[in-house]
């Protein structure tokens, strides 16, 4: 829509308020009112609205948040939280663990059609081992609300604490954490059991956990552990220290591990409660003489683009993230604007296996 009006004098690289009313020939007091939807404070012609609407498209104008902050008392800032694990020389399990899953859920939240007149602020936290997470690691981003991914025991207390001065949602589950926030995430242990009945349903007997050694803390992997237990214990079959086992999971380790395994000519399956980790064990395994799935069947958790690209291809657990993060930002927007109240409770997201030919024997 093209706008008559009067030319302006540029005197920044910032458009204002006064700029659009200079142009449209109107009163800054109108421009406001039309931009910040406060149109009812006094009537404003649906003429001049898309007038001034479209000499502000025109302009390139993008509102001032700091003012706006301080004229409504709101930052309109939503942070999202997630674990910034020190894998010093581990580059590929970095790249795997934050851009694939992390990435994926900036992305689902940043697209979900509420999030528009938001900003998200990143906080990529230390794991520090000598010092607990403080509530005040987040005051001065000046939240409205967080989103909390990957928590762990040790952030208990934090969440107990932050959880009374901004509504915070979490993107995973500790034991009892439903009873102070919302918890949004798939039932990790009853998928993680699961996926190992599958395996002792298609034969297989002797079945290795592969846990990756920097992510056993983490509450997701703690439940996935707890269900391959849950499956063994369900079928009468006596859980072996033996067959549970952790490895810093980058190539030349896993590698190593196998040709290293004493019980390797026992085991017939593998369960690992990360893709990336079983992504790795494949040619490992194959370079060790094995065959998948002839000698042993592999299935992974989290169903990650290239598990479908993997040879042979990669049973695994479905992760929904785009589920899983839709329903954290449309639950933390209708706290915020004061739809639903902020209350606690466990929000499960429903998931499925997804059996592809590292299980299957055609």
């Amino acid at each position: 829509m093209a706008v008559k009006g009067k030319k302006r004098k540029r005197t920044s690289n910032r458009v204002t308020l006064e700029d659009i009313a200079r142009y449209c020939d109107v009163s800054k007091a109108t421009v406001s009112r039309v931009l910040n939807g406060h149109l009812n404070e006094f009537p404003v012609s649906e003429e001049m609205i898309q007038r001034v609407k479209a000499a502000a498209e025109q302009l390139g104008y993008r509102p001032n948040r700091l003012a706006r902050a301080i004229r409504n008392q709101r930052t309109n800032l939503i942070g999202l939280s997630f674990i910034h694990i020190d894998y010093q020389s581990m580059a590929e399990d970095k790249v795997a663990y934050e851009n694939q899953v992390m990435g994926q859920f900036t992305n689902c939240i940043l697209s979900h059609p509420g999030f528009k007149d938001y900003d998200l602020v990143i906080h990529d936290r230390e794991e520090l081992k000598d010092r607990a997470l403080q509530e005040a690691d987040f005051k001065s981003d000046l939240l409205e609300g967080l989103i909390y991914l990957t928590p762990s025991e040790d952030h208990r207390e934090f969440l107990d604490v932050a959880s009374k001065e901004f509504p915070i949602v979490l993107l995973g589950q500790i034991e009892g954490a439903e009873e102070k926030v919302p918890c949004i995430d798939i039932n990790n242990r009853k998928m993680a059991a699961k996926a190992v009945d599958h395996l002792l349903e298609s034969g297989r007997k002797n079945i290795l956990l592969l846990i990756p050694d920097k992510l056993q803390h983490i509450s997701c992997i703690q439940d996935r552990i707890r269900g391959y237990r849950d499956a063994l214990e369900a079928k009468d079959i006596k859980v072996s220290d033996e067959f549970i086992r952790s490895v810093r999971s980058l190539k030349d380790n896993v590698e190593n591990f196998f040709s290293d395994l004493r019980c390797i000519d026992e085991i017939d399956a593998i369960f690992c409660p990360t893709d990336n980790l079983a992504a790795l064990c494949i040619p490992a395994l194959k370079a060790c003489g094995k065959s998948i799935p002839g000698d042993i069947a592999i299935i992974g958790f989290d169903d990650l683009p290239f598990a479908q690209h993997t040879t042979p291809p990669l049973s695994t657990v479905r992760r929904p993230v785009d589920k899983q993060a839709h329903a954290a930002i449309d639950l933390l927007l209708k706290i915020l604007k004061k739809e639903i109240p902020y209350e606690p409770g466990f929000h499960e997201i429903e998931t499925e296996l997804v059996i592809r030919s590292s299980t299957q024997i055609d």
